[in-house]
């Protein structure tokens, strides 16, 4: 879920200046670490926020590729068309599209990527496994599929502290949602199971342990990335919104506290589901 507090635009603005170098790169190096492009043919980015990395893979891939980036918004997909024009890469182009159901053929791309890292938050078992199929249908027998996600065990330090604030404000009777929060996501050694249960060939699973580090509690809770992307999500059972805003105040508490005048680190899995159909 995208926060409420910006309009469509301004949430692509910073997606773009904060999302993007922050988390998505993250990801993004993974996958050049794991994969080898195709020598020719076409390579689909699904999900692929504000094109960056769409069109570095096209000017990587040459002339024999193309390259097309898929994203669910249109004020992100200007900004990566804006990206196409400046730096001109070879064959790239930007439509708008649902990872639910992908408007190509059956088996039309040598390479497909899908970042699920942040739809939303947390993906379910289940949606994961949806959108696995959706990409795999799309790809050409042989070719090769990732899948971006941020499994069990990301933000664990952060739902530690929630816990606790709701334990202070008596709130406990929440607590079981924190749970839920945590078991949605994806356990990283079970991609693999799920990625064979796919149908896909040698799969495998990458995991990276990332760390995250915020001076205070006040720039965790206001960072573009936590709180255009997580916030809300986390906060959706609270009952109202003055309720949130206790809890918040109660988080920030809890954590200059903890911190001992050190940074506030958040550990996130980042992990790659990768195979060939």
């Amino acid at each position: 879920m995208e926060s409420t507090k910006y309009n469509a635009k301004e949430l692509a603005y910073l997606y773009d200046l904060y999302v993007v170098p922050a988390w998505r790169e993250v990801f993004d190096r993974l996958v050049d670490e794991e994969i080898e492009l195709p020598k020719e043919g076409k390579c689909l980015d699904v999900m692929c926020g504000t094109g960056g990395y769409a069109v570095d893979l096209s000017l990587r891939a040459g002339s024999k590729v193309e390259v097309v980036g898929v994203d669910s918004s249109e004020e992100r997909l200007t900004l990566a068309r804006g990206k196409a024009d400046v730096k001109k890469p070879n064959r790239a182009t930007f439509q708008k599209g649902s990872l639910k159901k992908l408007d190509f053929p059956t088996g039309e791309f040598d390479l497909v990527v899908g970042d699920l890292s942040l739809l939303p938050s947390p993906l379910s078992v289940a949606e994961v496994e949806d959108a696995l199929d959706e990409l795999i249908r799309v790809a050409k027998k042989g070719a090769t599929v990732v899948v971006k996600l941020a499994t069990q065990g990301s933000f664990g330090e952060f739902f530690s502290v929630y816990w606790e604030a709701l334990f202070d404000l008596d709130l406990v009777a929440h607590s079981p949602e924190i749970e839920r929060l945590i078991a949605e996501r994806l356990v990283a050694c079970d991609s693999e199971t799920m990625a064979l249960d796919a149908g896909l060939r040698k799969a495998r699973s990458v995991t990276h342990n990332e760390r995250f580090q915020f001076k205070d509690a006040a720039e965790f809770l206001t960072s573009p990335l936590i709180e255009t992307s997580f916030l809300d999500d986390w906060f959706a059972f609270l009952p109202d919104q003055e309720t949130r805003q206790q809890v918040e105040k109660q988080l920030a508490k809890i954590i200059d506290r903890e911190r001992r005048n050190a940074s506030f680190e958040v550990s996130v899995k980042a992990t790659l589901i990768v195979g060939q159909k």
